[in-house]
């Protein structure tokens, strides 16, 4: 999405939620944020999964000097690695494997920009290691896609539970049912609710 598009998408969120729409006022703009290249985006991800803001980051940039976050490198990491940059054996595992992928097929995942969203999770999600919620934040960050929800995501969870004062968590249904309210901006929708807790997703 371009800063153009998340305007648009902003004031028309201010129009359908005005409880959201108060929130936005407050905090748009929002700071663009760059992702990086397709492997790289996809490493965050899996590092960032059920792990702190913090961590994933620090794990994140110890990958990044270990390996410069070749796929080369990253396929060839080994236990002693490993401890080094502070990866658990399940997601070094992940990360191997992923970046296996890239090395046999660099462009494998190029042809996503055409794809539609349920269409890329599906290709997604068929990578050990990469589940709906890592392809969802991919979705977001780096096809840019304006109108996609994570339910699973903790942050958002616990940002529409403070806004919206509710007292028990709805199920995950019933939040996707509730985020079509914002369509087709649910993008933009999310990004203001994880500002609104100061805590962006676990993949930065």
């Amino acid at each position: 999405m371009t800063a153009a598009d998340v305007k648009q998408a902003e004031e028309a969120l201010i129009e359908l939620d005005p409880k959201l729409g108060e929130v936005i006022i407050r905090q748009r703009p929002l700071a663009p944020r760059d992702r990086g290249g397709y492997f790289e985006s996809l490493c965050r991800s899996i590092i960032g999964q059920q792990v702190s803001v913090a961590s994933a980051s620090a794990i994140y940039g110890r990958l990044a000097v270990v390996t410069s976050l070749d796929p080369i490198n990253v396929a060839a990491l080994d236990e002693a690695a490993m401890k080094t940059i502070g990866l658990s054996r399940q997601k070094l595992s992940y990360l191997v494997d992923l970046a296996v992928h890239f090395v046999d097929q660099p462009d494998i995942y190029d042809h996503l920009e055409t794809s539609g969203d349920d269409e890329a999770i599906d290709e997604l999600t068929a990578i050990k290691g990469i589940g709906v919620w890592t392809a969802q934040m991919f979705l977001m960050f780096t096809l840019g896609r304006a109108d996609v929800f994570a339910p699973d995501d903790v942050g958002l969870q616990n940002a529409m539970k403070r806004l919206y004062g509710w007292e028990v968590l709805p199920k995950k249904a019933e939040l996707t049912e509730f985020a079509l309210r914002w369509a087709p901006h649910r993008t933009t929708a999310s990004l203001h609710l994880w500002a609104s807790l100061n805590n962006a997703p676990n993949i930065t």
